[in-house]
């Protein structure tokens, strides 16, 4: 039951059983698999409800995957190979994660955004209404429009860079919603 896929520069391409088996397929581009990592726990290398992947390119470091492992509330990095390598943690049920330049934007369900710089340091936290969330049944939250605030998430499921930087965020709430945060520098 996937979650999410990202293409490998070859032409393979990975895909996360994020609602099955919690391990990370890898196919070749004809769609034959070839290898798998990773399985069910809370420690390195094994995950609780692996959620997103994404292949970190960013300039001045070795490629990677990054896998975001919600339920466990962290990432983990791994290499090209799927050989464990950290884990970066002090996420809110984070659920994908996108790159530009040397940015990385991480959305959590929690009603936040993460933006780390390229050495992986939180450099920003938008929107971030944690604690009215929590206080409210995030259920009610996402459903009922009155509990909406401008300039706050509520239930952030994907964000992703366009060209140039600008972040566009998608909510999985009643009837959806998708905000547009445009880059001023």
């Amino acid at each position: 039951m996937p979650t999410n896929f990202a293409f490998l520069d070859d032409g393979d391409f990975l895909l996360v059983d994020g609602y099955g088996s919690y391990h990370v397929h890898r196919y070749d581009k004809d769609g034959n698999w070839k290898s798998m990592f990773g399985d069910v726990g809370k420690g390195k290398g094994t995950f609780d409800l692996p959620h997103g992947i994404w292949v970190d390119k960013r300039s001045g470091r070795e490629p990677a995957i990054v896998v975001v492992d919600r339920q466990n509330h962290v990432l983990q990095y791994f290499t090209l190979e799927g050989k464990y390598l950290e884990t970066l943690e002090r996420y809110g049920l984070p659920a994908n994660a996108d790159t530009w330049q040397d940015l990385m934007v991480v959305p959590e369900l929690i009603a936040r955004l993460s933006i780390l710089d390229a050495n992986n340091n939180v450099v920003a936290r938008l929107g971030d209404d944690v604690a009215r969330i929590r206080s409210n049944s995030r259920y009610s939250v996402r459903s009922d429009r009155s509990k909406w605030r401008d300039g706050k998430f509520i239930h952030l499921h994907d964000t992703c860079f366009d060209q140039d930087g600008n972040i566009f965020v998608a909510e999985w709430v009643a009837t959806s919603r998708i905000s547009k945060l445009k880059r001023l520098v």
